[in-house]
């Protein structure tokens, strides 16, 4: 199961990568990925016809806001690279207080889906929700982490 999801969004990233300006990036990443994912946790997820239902409703709900998160997260990063050759001290403050509200937003969405999923189905099937979820937010972290310079990474001199 690993491997087919590090697949997936491998190729998700790199076929956003490709794209010519971070609107695009963000429509194709949550365009491709979205109709993956779907399909990723429908099988992983194993739901019963009665579980289905009230599964994919708050999983719905819950993909609205994750966009929503994912877009501000892309939005920061494509700051970062445009800043990154002069950045100063006001600037890197503000990416990285922006970075950790987003990762605050993603945490908190995910207590409020694994209440609301716990309560309509079961607090197991929640947790192997959340537990995907997991799964998925830090590939994408580390996605991004490798494509990301450190600050002044290019400013060594070998």
């Amino acid at each position: 199961m690993k491997k087919i999801l590090l697949s997936a969004v491998c190729i998700l990233f790199a076929i956003a990568l490709q794209a010519q300006n971070p609107i695009d990036e963000v429509s194709i990443l949550q365009g491709v990925y979205g109709l993956e994912k779907k399909v990723l946790i429908s099988d992983y997820m194993n739901l019963s016809e009665a579980e289905s239902g009230k599964f994919w409703q708050i999983y719905d709900e819950y993909e609205v806001i994750r966009k929503q998160i994912g877009k501000k997260r892309i939005e920061n990063v494509v700051t970062y690279a445009k800043d990154y050759a002069t950045l100063t001290d006001e600037v890197a403050a503000k990416i990285v207080k922006s970075s950790l509200a987003n990762n605050y937003d993603f945490i908190k969405l995910q207590q409020k889906t694994f209440k609301k999923m716990a309560k309509a189905l079961s607090p197991l099937k929640a947790a192997q929700f959340v537990q995907a979820e997991m799964y998925f937010e830090n590939l994408i972290r580390l996605e991004i982490a490798e494509e990301i310079p450190f600050i002044g990474e290019f400013d060594k001199k070998d």
